[in-house]
């Protein structure tokens, strides 16, 4: 197969899914922006603009895209993110096409914007197939936009149990007890109510401490509300480093938080509960699909700093139950998804989708 994916290339689930392909297939990569990396079997084309407005810069943009996909002429084309990428989608009926749904792009973006709303209606009207990441994006797609349910399938996007699992450097009981999350200072991941609960919890057991990780346009914000909170060295805030440090990250911590208004499935919390981690996280989008509250996590209410300190005290003073559920969080992600498994759905949805369009030629 010859495959063009269209994605942003700084994205490690575009890059791990460019490279996944790239070992079996021709694939070529159009971007914005460059990976930064080479890949094997990956051809990068980069298509830059000179204006920081995307919408005067998507135009030009999207005359060099079809000139590159006249050039490469694919068997398939995946664009991964509907909103900016998927917009890029070629009509007509040349060639397949697919786009993956991720979450902002169903459910932040087109609300905020009629004109983004009509781009994604007609994307999603138009492709062969729609990927969404989540079961509950999936409803969202088929009752907001009328997209017919035999076009839209649940494919989340996988984890390397492999990489993610306990393995060994998992951290040995202490007095200290770490929260984690790295899921940056985005006000979509409302790290606010995420440091409100844990100086509730912190009050009354001061042996936990707390670790933010990654960047934002909040992260200032962030870590004055810490100081005013009176934590002081109980945070520490952690610059965003490689991907590879992820699996570390986890396996150094003692608890995981998400408090999320609003995910499709996500992956850091995926990746949590792949390497036995118990997971805290807001009941919202398609967290719920994976997380079965006291099962193999716990899950709280958006915005409810009280609930989150009830749910990190439990934790923090029942190290069964954090084996207990670490293990059975594991369990989850390894029976649906495994990322390799996953990967031989797609490729074979990829198949169907090539010789049904070879057929009709």
């Amino acid at each position: 197969m010859k495959l063009c994916f269209i994605a942003d290339g700084r994205s490690i689930h575009t890059q791990r899914w460019a490279e996944y392909f790239g070992k079996r297939h021709e694939v070529h990569l159009i971007t914005y922006d460059p990976m930064g990396r080479s890949l094997p079997g990956v051809t990068e084309h980069i298509v830059p603009s000179p204006f920081r407005s995307l919408w005067l810069g998507f135009w030009p943009r999207e005359y060099r895209i079809r000139r590159l996909l006249s050039e490469i002429d694919p068997d398939l084309v995946h664009a991964q993110f509907i909103t900016k990428y998927g917009f890029h989608l070629p009509r007509g009926g040349k060639w397949p096409t697919v786009v993956s749904a991720w979450g902002d792009d169903i459910l932040i973006l087109p609300p905020k914007s009629r004109l983004i709303r009509s781009f994604t209606r007609r994307v999603l009207g138009g492709v062969d197939l729609v990927y969404a990441v989540s079961e509950d994006l999936r409803r969202h797609i088929l009752g907001d936009f009328g997209i017919p349910a035999a076009k839209v399938t649940y494919m989340p996007i996988g984890i390397d149990t492999d990489v993610f699992s306990p393995g060994e450097g998992r951290r040995e009981a202490g007095s200290s007890i770490i929260v984690f999350s790295n899921r940056g200072f985005f006000p979509v991941y409302d790290t606010r109510t995420l440091l409100s609960g844990f100086a509730l919890a912190f009050a009354e057991n001061p042996g936990l401490s707390l670790v933010l990780k990654g960047d934002g346009p909040e992260e200032q914000e962030m870590k004055g509300l810490a100081a005013s909170l009176g934590l002081g060295a109980a945070v520490r805030f952690r610059e965003r480093s490689s991907y590879t440090d992820v699996p570390g990250d986890l396996r150094s911590s003692d608890i995981f938080v998400s408090t999320a208004t609003s995910d499709g499935t996500p992956v850091s919390v995926l990746e949590a509960l792949s390497t036995g981690l118990p997971c805290i996280a807001t009941r919202v989008g398609g967290v719920p699909e994976w997380i079965r509250d006291g099962e193999n996590g716990i899950l709280i209410p958006p915005r409810d700093p009280a609930a989150l300190a009830r749910a990190i005290l439990a934790l923090a003073t029942d190290a069964g139950l954090r084996e207990r559920l670490g293990t059975s969080a594991r369990e989850t992600v390894r029976a649906r998804g495994d990322w390799r498994r996953l990967m031989v759905r797609v490729e074979e949805d990829y198949n169907r989708l090539i010789s049904r369009a070879r057929e009709n030629r």
